[in-house]
């Protein structure tokens, strides 16, 4: 029998002009998860914008839940959400950010790990002044079984009690400044039980980044990259998604050669 699959997407909205990022998702939600259980989080969005989020999950058959200010922390909720399931009927567990459109289905993707994802390597980060440490990128991630996950995050804490598995922080370690973004430290944990999106599974969506916050990104961000973004933010903001149609590979390719870091 295959297990009950519940979606959740947490949308924020911190500024009007940036509304698009958090509605972009609902353009082709069910293109992607066509049948799925989905829950649509508010992280305590402009009060003005709630119903309209509201209303455009409840528009694709989506559970809405607004959360009251001051809202929580992106860790938490993940780690939280990831329990709920696991101590109610289980199942898979999907992760998504408003920001992302779909091509095709995803609801038949399998994975024999813990978690699955986008792969992100190690890299020096220009805008934050450090070195960000590898992970899965929280954009989507799957939980192909929430109790089998929590269950190894307990026995994680067990032997290290203050583990925090979705964490982001920042330390210095010598003379150099580690990064360690939203699950980063699980990654680490448990990386040989990680699997990771191929080129067929990014094929299948795009994500534009910065959905909800590129206001405080864009200054920080090297010329090449800032003209990518700020190009992918205006044909999402215009609707225009076929021009964001593997946008995914530019991106690699931009990056790659903002990093210096193989794609």
């Amino acid at each position: 029998m295959k297990p009950p699959l519940h979606v959740f997407v947490l949308t924020y909205c911190r500024k009007l002009e940036l509304l698009y990022g958090s509605e972009l998702i609902f353009k082709t939600l069910r293109v992607g998860f066509p049948t799925a259980r989905v829950t649509v989080v508010d992280n305590a969005s402009l009060p003005e914008v709630q119903p309209r989020i509201a209303g455009l999950a409840r528009e694709h058959g989506c559970e809405f839940r607004p959360l009251a200010a001051p809202g929580v922390e992106h860790a938490d909720f993940l780690e939280r959400t990831l329990r709920e399931v696991a101590e109610g009927d289980g199942g898979t567990v999907v992760f998504l950010d408003p920001d992302i459109c779909f091509w095709e289905s995803c609801e038949g993707w399998t994975f024999d790990a813990l978690l699955a994802g986008k792969r992100v390597d190690a890299y020096d980060d220009d805008m934050l002044q450090a070195v960000s440490m590898p992970r899965v990128h929280t954009s989507f991630v799957w939980v192909p079984d929430a109790r089998r996950l929590c269950d190894e995050i307990g026995r994680l804490r067990a032997a290290h009690f203050d583990f925090r598995p979705f964490l982001s922080f920042s330390v210095k370690l010598g003379d150099a400044w580690i990064r360690y973004d939203t699950g980063a430290s699980l990654f680490a944990a448990i990386r040989d039980r990680v699997v990771f999106f191929s080129s067929e599974h990014r094929d299948r969506y795009d994500h534009i980044y910065c959905g909800s916050h590129l206001d405080l990104l864009e200054p920080r961000m090297s010329p090449a990259l800032r003209d990518l973004t700020l190009t992918t933010h205006r044909h999402a903001r215009e609707g225009n998604l076929a021009a964001l149609k593997g946008i995914w590979r530019q991106q690699e390719r931009v990056w790659a050669e903002v990093y210096r870091r193989d794609a």
